[in-house]
């Protein structure tokens, strides 16, 4: 997203050699100290851009090669697409047809520049984002990110862990709650305890598979009805609903995840990506991400303005979700009512494991640099799925899961939708604090001229500072408005 005047690339001129700052002997191995081990996981030494360490990969250059490491991207799409998005976004088929397109198509050009931008951050040093953010203020902004995502923890895992069961039962009926509950969580909790990050990332292109062709499907033969076609005519042009500016104002940030965006740097240190070279590849892995969200979007829309628009429909809830699924199942048939389940539940599952994944991350390195400042850059403290810092956020998202539920059954509250606004209020706020980070960071002088901002990004990033906190504002009016009338 930056424009400078940089002339080079970091592009490696043949195998082991860079262009960048620091100089390989030509076969892998640096001159420099404090290499890493060759055993995939990260150091946490700081060393400086552009000097590689013993076994690190070479970035490619071809088309070709930076489409075959596709694949962070993927977890961060399914980790920050999740039952709220599919409400949101249905209901903006239902209310307006296909006129807000745009709308959610701008959030996500936004959150492209902000993920781009924090990404650049992480491959200017080996250091964990949070090790980078010390830089500005010391303890101070981890402390902040901290509290927010501890909060987040609470919240998050119950909202999502009950929607994902529910639609177990709905799918298979005579499965009881609190046991179907407690394998999905712990199935997500065990494969992230024991799995190294490719095995995460294995699993999670397969549930993209069946999440985005099930839903590209079900939105395509909503299509091929005779009504769709005039709906999609009457409705195409791009409208401003002036009556409702929170409707806008949650589709610019609703679609895709606050914790994704600073999570996608720790999956870039899992998987070594380090200096100018991999810019390229960080930006195509990104881009794909995104357009993955946008489809995802697009079809939601779709199938909620083919079958629902005009007739008075509002979708403010999980069970209207599921309602449209019996609606499309009576349309269309048995299979697509099982199509659509088997999506949703793609779609609920994938976040609950991503979302674990990527609160734990930003969790435990807030924990580790806080603990550890200023030496959280000593090879010893390194921050990976095997921390201990980790493996206390995963302990500590599972309590908060399981304690939430059982106090809601002991008390009779059985809102799981409220607890996703909850969570939603919250993480509202990490944007904002996160693109004040980056203005801040991205802009000094020691950064080399390839990840330095310049125009365009700083532009981005003040569009994203100023619509992220009026997005927070309104999230939070939102959501407490609800508590009160709940």
């Amino acid at each position: 997203m930056e424009q400078n005047s940089g002339s080079g690339t970091g592009q490696p001129t043949r195998a082991g050699q860079s262009t960048s700052t620091g100089q390989s002997t030509g076969t892998g191995q640096s001159t420099g100290a404090g290499q890493p081990t060759g055993t995939g996981r990260p150091t946490g030494t700081g060393r400086p851009t552009g000097v590689p360490g013993e076994g690190s990969p070479v970035a490619p250059r071809s088309w070709k090669g930076h489409l075959r490491l596709l694949g962070p991207g993927v977890v961060l799409a399914l980790a920050s697409v999740g039952a709220s998005d599919m409400v949101t976004t249905l209901n903006s088929g239902a209310e307006y047809g296909l006129a807000l397109i745009w709308v959610f198509t701008l959030g996500l050009l936004l959150k492209f520049g902000l993920s781009e931008a924090v990404t650049r951050l992480q491959l200017t040093a080996d250091r964990s984002l949070f090790s980078h953010i010390t830089d500005v203020g010391g303890r101070l902004f981890p402390v902040i990110l901290l509290v927010a995502e501890l909060l987040v923890g609470v919240f998050f895992g119950a909202g999502v862990a009950a929607i994902t069961t529910l639609i177990a039962q709905t799918l298979f009926p005579g499965l009881p709650f609190w046991p179907t509950l407690a394998v999905l969580v712990l199935s997500a909790v065990v494969l992230l305890w024991v799995g190294r990050y490719g095995i995460v990332e294995k699993a999670m292109m397969g549930f993209a598979i069946l999440m985005f062709l099930g839903i590209v499907s079900l939105a395509m033969s909503s299509a091929g009805d005779g009504a769709a076609q005039a709906t999609a005519a009457q409705t195409i042009m791009p409208i401003y609903p002036h009556t409702s500016l929170i409707t806008v104002l949650s589709l610019v940030g609703g679609v895709g995840g606050a914790t994704g965006v600073m999570a996608y740097t720790f999956f870039v240190q899992e998987k070594r990506w380090s200096g100018p070279a991999w810019k390229s590849v960080v930006r195509v892995d990104l881009a794909f991400s995104y357009v993955l969200v946008g489809i995802f979007a697009v079809s939601m829309t779709v199938v909620g303005a083919f079958w629902l628009y005009g007739q008075g429909h509002s979708i403010e809830s999980n069970d209207a979700v599921f309602t449209v699924g019996e609606l499309i199942g009576e349309r269309l048939g048995g299979w697509a009512w099982i199509l659509f389940l088997l999506s949703f539940f793609a779609v609920t599952y994938t976040s609950l494991l991503g979302g674990f994944q990527g609160i734990a991350y930003v969790t435990g390195d807030c924990l580790r640099v806080i603990r550890r400042y200023p030496h959280q850059d000593d090879p010893a403290y390194a921050m990976s799925s095997d921390a201990v810092e980790f493996k206390a956020a995963l302990i500590w998202l599972t309590a908060c899961t399981l304690g939430v539920l059982t106090v809601e059954q002991v008390l009779g509250f059985d809102r799981p939708v409220t607890l996703v606004l909850v969570y939603a209020a919250i993480s509202s706020f990490i944007l904002p604090v996160l693109a004040i980070v980056l203005l801040l960071l991205l802009n000094r002088r020691s950064v080399v001229p390839q990840l330095r901002n310049g125009w365009l990004s700083n532009t981005v990033l003040t569009v994203c500072l100023v619509l992220f906190t009026a997005l927070a504002g309104v999230q939070m009016v939102e959501t407490i408005s609800g508590l009160i009338g709940a």
